[in-house]
């Protein structure tokens, strides 16, 4: 789905006898009017979007396609033997936090089934705490490396104590490592915070850095990957010195491997975003030349592009952030005004406010 609903038609005072709002009061203050007609804050922002809507001509519009994929596991969808009724909702809150890492990175990212088969033009694919996919997956992810994508894996064990670890084949071949782990066993995460140092520049991030996570997760899922490198490159470490972060150089692309669960973790952490996995994924899109059209320095604005059929682009800002924000967006070309049509540097976003721009 990639339009709107408005809800609700009205408020229900009157009907406060009858169900269901005898026993669900709080449904009969839903309305976009009140219970006399009367517009409320929720109708006047639908006309103004109804204004913007109007004025870009938005259904001439369409997203700017995307370079990144986020790839949905088979799992989630199909009953295979010897997945678990656990498994499904692991594998969704990971994507679900991994597009939000991915909307904070301002990075264009397409959901990918992998029931439907990958998508062949992506020059990244991401996999966020993931630890089951078919061999027929497997493989077509080391061949699209090979021909010069970024195929970036983070680590999860699971949440239930059957068949703990990664559940598909080959992972050492993959990711040049090679697994230290027990199979049936996780390994605990003790820190109370993941601490991840880059030991070389790594995309927008430079040696030296630390990115930090909270942990989070049951006794089955906070849990890391033993590794060695077996032709992998260690690029960031934990607090330990064991490898948190390897990239491996195959053919004309390589595969990256987090060998702890930072989205599965994030997921299960209230109110951790925006978290750091954002600027992780922001070195990654370096790295795999996907595109960001446009961006802006803060994880608390979201930024990205529609094209129309004339080939006129709009630049969509959305705020997450309680207070007003002046952000200066870095784009592929200049920013007007959507009513003046005069060139715009810094922009102003009210408290969970939206500015649209023309991109020229």
């Amino acid at each position: 789905a990639t339009g709107w609903i408005a809800w609700n038609n009205t408020d229900y005072d009157d009907l406060w006898d009858r169900s269901p709002y005898d026993h669900h009061p709080f449904e009969m203050h839903f309305g976009i009017t009140d219970h006399a007609g009367r517009p409320k804050e929720p109708l006047r922002e639908l006309a103004a979007f109804a204004r913007v809507l109007e004025r870009v001509d938005f259904a001439r519009c369409r997203r700017t396609d995307a370079d990144a994929a986020l790839v949905v596991p088979a799992f989630l969808e199909r009953g295979y033997p010897y997945s678990r009724p656990a498994d499904r909702p692991l594998i969704f809150t990971s994507l679900h936090q991994g597009y939000v890492a991915a909307r904070a990175a301002d990075l264009p990212v397409a959901l990918a089934r992998e029931a439907d088969g990958l998508p062949a033009d992506a020059a990244l694919y991401l996999l966020p705490s993931t630890r089951q996919l078919t061999t027929r997956t497997r493989r077509e992810l080391e061949r699209r490396a090979r021909e010069g994508a970024t195929v970036y894996l983070s680590f999860c064990s699971g949440e239930h104590p059957t068949t703990r670890g990664p559940w598909f084949h080959d992972l050492d071949g993959l990711f040049g490592v090679e697994l230290q782990l027990s199979y049936g066993v996780a390994e605990p995460i003790e820190d109370d915070v993941l601490e991840m140092t880059f030991t070389e520049d790594f995309g927008s991030l430079a040696a030296g850095e630390t990115l930090r996570f909270p942990v989070a997760g049951n006794e089955d899922s906070r849990a890391y990957l033993p590794v060695v490198p077996a032709g992998a490159r260690v690029v960031a470490t934990d607090a330990h010195g064991r490898p948190a972060l390897l990239t491996y150089e195959t053919g004309r692309g390589r595969t990256v491997l987090a060998t702890y669960p930072l989205e599965h973790m994030a997921a299960r952490t209230s109110r951790v975003n925006p978290e750091e996995t954002h600027r992780l994924y922001a070195a990654l899109a370096r790295i795999a030349g996907a595109a960001r059209p446009v961006t802006v320095d803060t994880p608390y604005v979201a930024a990205d592009t529609l094209v129309r059929e004339d080939g006129k682009r709009f630049v969509w800002l959305v705020s997450q952030a309680d207070e007003e924000l002046t952000v200066r967006p870095d784009a592929d070309g200049e920013l007007r005004d959507l009513e003046s049509g005069e060139p715009v540097r810094d922009v102003v976003v009210a408290p969970y406010g939206v500015r649209v721009l023309e991109l020229g």
